[in-house]
């Protein structure tokens, strides 16, 4: 006895259970049909990812690994597996079918219900001639379970096979006697008069799930013909079974699965919407490549990355009380206005009105790629930029203790590159190939100044070289502007 797991994608094998901490197998007439167990973290169960989907392979039966739980307890690390059968699988959104009839044989119908997805008709017991309608949407279980309810056939969900039975289990009554009991419990509502049982028996191995019993416990006031209709079995650590015991009617659990279809029960997916404990509401793609989040703690879209991970993209922060997005905003029509201040039409034009501002960043002549340049306001002015992000212009003012201001024309690269400056000085006007400074505010020739000072004081024009500086003369005139 063994349990294999294996990664659903590619069936690579993960690990070979022989042996495990606990294992609960519980199957029903109803075609619940559920394995759970724990065991030890070894290398190969360490294997198990949160991303990846997984199946357990158990008695020559499949199961879809639902849950996982990880915990360390009394020193060791354990790992607990929830698993459903792999027939769940047809009640997911990808099997709904809607308005659809079938003549023929219970085998011929099941081929039209089944038709599409990955399970098979297996055992059919009965040829009799029938018409089967579905009038509304449904999913696929819930339409073999109701077509077998009109024909008064049991269900049993094996492998990727649907069979259908006259009567699963053995119509011969079989006494439950004492001696295989270890324990039993009736329990009568007075207030509707309905019974309802809990048996354990030991080393049943004549019992099988749809027999039919006699129970026959005198001082319990039991004396009860009833069915098998649930087993919970421990079978790596234990022979004792939990019966479950009613009187059962196929037509009772079809009106059960029609009703389904129109309730909302929690755990179960509905079109993608599903209410659970662990995440409220949610509602995800049929391809799982995005998913909607909302409870009393979170609020968040996800979308699949490159690797199929779901990420938030629009979601709530709680901590700073903002809700966030992350990615592309693509908006056709309509306008973002905020406080009438800052106002972008239908058409992308943006308007700023009253007192908005703008702060920082670079302008572009077209995109990035393009390479055409860009301009930039900084912490002294206003700078435009060529494609190798040379400066071509500048607008500022000095603010080391001058504060004036100057146009500078930029021209090639490099620390030492030469470019035009126009600055004012409080003593004059300066155009010129560097940037002379000076924290008093009055202009001094330097030692690499190629340009001309027109000063205020004595209306002069100076042609300067280096620390040079010469009055322009007209003849024998000093030309004087103004």
């Amino acid at each position: 006895m063994s349990i294999i797991i294996r990664r659903k994608t590619d069936t690579a094998r993960i690990a070979t259970l022989n042996s495990v901490l606990s294992c609960s197998v519980t199957e029903k007439l109803t075609t619940e049909k559920t394995l759970s167990f724990e065991t030890v973290i070894d290398s190969s169960m360490e294997r198990i990812n949160d991303t990846d989907a997984y199946i357990a392979e158990f008695e020559e039966d499949y199961y879809d690994v639902v849950k996982v739980k990880k915990a360390l307890t009394g020193g060791l690390y354990k790992i607990t597996l929830d698993c459903e059968h792999v027939s769940y699988r047809l009640s997911n959104s990808s099997n709904i079918i809607n308005e659809v009839t079938a003549t023929g044989n219970p085998r011929q119908i099941m081929t039209v219900l089944l038709a599409g997805t990955e399970f098979h008709v297996g055992d059919i017991e009965s040829n009799e001639p029938a018409t089967f309608s579905v009038t509304s949407e449904t999913t696929r279980r819930a339409a073999v379970l109701s077509f077998a309810a009109s024909m008064g056939l049991d269900v049993d969900f094996r492998d990727y096979y649907v069979h259908l039975y006259q009567h699963r289990g053995s119509t011969t009554v079989k006494e439950l006697v004492d001696r295989n009991v270890v324990s039993i419990s009736k329990t009568t509502d007075k207030a509707d008069g309905n019974r309802s049982y809990s048996c354990t028996i030991r080393k049943p191995d004549n019992l099988t799930l749809g027999d039919e019993v006699h129970f026959a416990f005198d001082k319990l006031g039991i004396n009860e013909n009833v069915r098998v209709i649930g087993i919970t079995r421990q079978p790596f650590t234990s022979k004792d079974i939990s019966l479950e015991v009613d009187n059962y009617t196929p037509t009772i659990e079809s009106q059960f699965a029609r009703i389904e279809t129109s309730m909302v029960a929690k755990g179960k997916n509905y079109y993608g919407v599903k209410i659970s404990g662990e995440d409220g509401l949610s509602i995800t793609r049929a391809d799982e490549s995005a998913r909607v989040k909302m409870n009393a703690d979170e609020f968040s879209m996800q979308a699949a990355d490159s690797q199929g991970r779901l990420q938030d993209k629009i979601f709530f922060d709680p901590v700073s009380g903002d809700y966030k997005f992350i990615g592309n905003v693509n908006i056709n029509g309509g306008e973002i206005n905020i406080c009438n201040n800052f106002r972008v039409d239908q058409n992308g034009n943006a308007y700023l009105a009253g007192d908005a501002t703008i702060y920082g960043g670079k302008y572009y002549a077209g995109s990035p790629s393009d390479m055409e340049g860009f301009s930039q306001m900084t912490a002294d002015g206003f700078v435009v930029y060529n494609a190798q992000t040379d400066v071509k212009l500048r607008f500022g003012y000095t603010s080391n203790g001058e504060d004036f201001p100057f146009v500078q024309l930029g021209s090639g690269s490099g620390q030492n590159t030469d470019y035009g400056l126009i600055k004012k000085f409080s003593d004059g006007l300066w155009i010129g190939n560097s940037d002379p400074a000076d924290a008093s505010g009055e202009f001094k020739a330097k030692a690499g100044y190629n340009g001309m000072f027109f000063k205020f004081a004595d209306n002069t024009a100076y042609v300067v070289h280096n620390t040079v500086m010469k009055n322009i003369y007209t003849g024998a005139a000093i030309a004087k502007f103004g």
